[in-house]
């Protein structure tokens, strides 16, 4: 598959599964912001400063939220107070997603997991797609 081709599909999949995540409409409202990336390394770009429309109180000096503030509560959730609502109004993010595989990190979910489960696919891509370009710019007919 083209690389360009898998990070499309990479990036679609993240989307669908921010639907499932456990506070979807955060979810959805950060999968809105992800992007491939159409470049000569392709890549998939996750927030941005799009501002957010929350639903809560206006407070002086509270401004709203941008994409990329969302990002890591979002996809990560956090370790304390998970899913109560904030006094003035609206919710806080999930409980934490707890921690990656072999103890690495955090688990995330619906972005590193959705990585996680591809990267072998994502690694013979771009290792078959860099070998096909060295192979036609060196290869044994020129």
């Amino acid at each position: 598959m083209e690389t360009q081709k898998l990070v499309g599909t990479l990036a679609e999949e993240m989307k669908r599964k921010a639907a499932a995540a456990p506070n979807p409409a955060q979810a959805m409202l950060l999968a809105r912001s992800i992007k491939a990336n159409k470049d000569r390394v392709p890549s998939i770009t996750v927030g941005g400063a799009r501002k957010i429309p929350v639903k809560r109180k206006k407070t002086p000096g509270s401004p709203q939220p941008m994409q990329s503030d969302f990002l890591f509560g979002a996809e990560f959730g956090v370790k304390q107070g998970g899913l109560a609502s904030f006094p003035q109004g609206g919710r806080k993010f999930a409980a934490w997603s707890g921690r990656g595989p072999k103890g690495r990190g955090s688990r995330g979910y619906f972005i590193f997991p959705t990585l996680r489960k591809n990267q072998e696919r994502i690694r013979r891509d771009y290792l078959e797609t860099v070998y096909k370009l060295l192979k036609k710019k060196w290869g044994p007919n020129k």
